[in-house]
């Protein structure tokens, strides 16, 4: 009786649709997780450019615009906070896009390999931030 079609299309997984209410009890994979920031990342890089050429044009056009930026970065803990974050974002994107470049090169296509190189650029990216980050400060 279980080699019956209606007995085998029971035991198929059932995949569904996704809403906001289901999101706080959804368990994303670590891979998806790093797929999402990647994207997030990129988007706050591009929103930020304007922002970040602005501050380096003012930086670059002379002394007292690079001491005017000076004493707004460096005197404000929050602008400091900010640009971590973007510098973060920078390198994160960065390394995220070289993983994903790999994986369209069809080098890593298991799930495990995908579990290991997800978990690899969050650990990267932050110990690169934080290398940048202190020898800056």
């Amino acid at each position: 009786m279980s080699d019956t079609p209606l007995a085998k299309s029971r035991a198929r997984p059932v995949y569904r649709n996704i809403g906001f209410g289901d999101l706080a009890h959804y368990r994303l994979p670590i891979p998806g997780i790093a797929s999402i920031v990647h994207r997030v990342t990129g988007i706050a890089l591009f929103v930020c450019l304007l922002f970040l050429l602005a501050m380096l044009q003012m930086s670059l056009k002379s002394e007292a615009g690079f001491e005017a930026f000076r004493t707004v970065v460096w005197a404000n803990p929050i602008a400091k906070i900010v640009l971590l974050g973007l510098l973060f974002a920078l390198i994160f994107h960065l390394v995220a896009g070289i993983r994903h470049l790999i994986q369209d090169a069809t080098v890593w296509l298991d799930l495990a390999a995908g579990r290991r190189t997800a978990f690899a650029v969050f650990g990267i990216s932050v110990v690169l931030t934080a290398l940048v980050a202190w020898r800056l400060v």
